[in-house]
């Protein structure tokens, strides 16, 4: 019996390593260990990356539409390569940026590019606020485009800096500066091939424990579950003064220092701020309203009006010509329904905010 035994961990043990070795041998392969990127140095970056979505929800269509969202080795998204007489403009900010369920030909950087004479890099990143667009600056773009030519860089910020409105904090965001596990995690998951799979046997699992919801053919379907919030006709007033309203110092100084190192790695290049518009929030020179009863969007959007308050304060003591500021948010271009989640655009929103840029930029001539 005791033979027997020894004899069955024996070839246990052995079927355990050939198992080990098949697997070690198969990550060395199909893994992405020797992919080099400058991406890499930016947490929550997609480099080499691809993935469909069935967007009907969210482009509120009868017919079944199915967007494409790729991204290069340098971690953008796809974006015709300068030709000669072209500018090239760098555009940075968070998921309104990025736009993950908007098709590779619908964002708003591929329809500006379609007007012609230009290339638009999308470097968006989930969940990035200035403290991230800081070191992208540093460790990313400038490293990327080093030997090109950037005309303008362009910033479409504002909702992600809401959390710099009281105090600096950048551990609290993972898009900024995430814990070692969820580093570790962020190498695996653009690395690893079975940790990668293990994350799609993940998704499928909650698809079925209806956590998500994926259509016929495969593809997860964006939006499911997700709606505008029901915006009010009369927004309600959040009696909070703007003229003393401004966010933390702290905060202050990182804008401050995002505009300079921007200026000084991008040398030639204009700078534009961006001050994207939130349709829960109607912010005027003096006044700041909620347009939905969401419970905290008072002080949400008073954050917000404290955040655009202190970049537009900043960019005047600064006094550089070539930085801009365009105030998306008193403009408000885009209307609701060209929203689908309360912030993210769809196809729509998309098309309308490249249409403002450009006739913004051509203010600038």
């Amino acid at each position: 019996m005791g033979y027997k035994l020894r004899n069955f961990q024996k070839i246990l043990g052995i079927n355990f390593f050939v198992t080990g070795v098949i697997l070690l041998i198969t990550e060395l392969i199909l893994g992405k260990y020797f992919l080099s990127s400058a991406a890499y140095n930016i947490p929550e970056t997609l480099v080499n990356h691809s993935e469909s979505f069935d967007v009907t929800n969210i482009e509120m269509a009868e017919n079944k539409i199915t967007s494409k969202y790729t991204t290069d080795i340098n971690g953008y998204r796809p974006y015709e390569i300068p030709k000669s007489g072209n500018e090239l403009i760098l555009t940075i900010g968070g998921s309104t940026t990025d736009q993950l369920h908007i098709d590779d030909t619908k964002t708003w950087q591929a329809l500006m590019e379609k007007s012609g004479n230009r290339s638009v890099i999308n470097a968006g990143v989930d969940g990035q606020s200035s403290f991230g667009h800081l070191l992208a600056i540093k460790k990313w773009h400038s490293e990327v485009l080093k030997d090109k030519k950037v005309d303008k860089v362009l910033f479409y910020i504002g909702v992600n800096d809401v959390r710099f409105s009281k105090s600096l904090d950048p551990t609290k965001n993972p898009a900024d500066s995430p814990s070692l596990l969820r580093k570790f995690r962020a190498f695996l998951s653009r690395r690893s091939f079975l940790y990668s799979k293990l994350r799609q046997a993940k998704a499928k699992f909650n698809i079925i424990r209806g956590v998500k919801l994926i259509s016929p053919d495969g593809v997860i379907v964006a939006g499911y579950g997700t709606q505008n919030p029901p915006f009010l006709d009369n927004p309600i007033e959040t009696n909070i003064n703007l003229s003393n309203k401004e966010a933390s110092k702290e905060y202050r100084e990182l804008f401050k220092n995002l505009m300079l190192t921007t200026a000084d790695i991008f040398k030639n290049s204009k700078i534009y701020v961006v001050q994207q518009q939130d349709p829960k929030c109607l912010i005027t020179n003096k006044k700041v309203f909620a347009r939905t009863t969401q419970s905290g969007i008072k002080e949400y959007c008073s954050a917000l009006a404290s955040i655009f308050k202190t970049q537009e304060q900043t960019l005047q003591d600064m006094k550089n010509p070539n930085i801009n500021l365009i105030q998306m948010y008193k403009d408000n271009p885009i209307p609701d329904q060209g929203f689908y989640d309360g912030i993210h655009t769809n196809s729509l929103g998309s098309e309308i905010i490249s249409k403002y840029l450009l006739n913004q930029l051509r203010k600038d001539f």
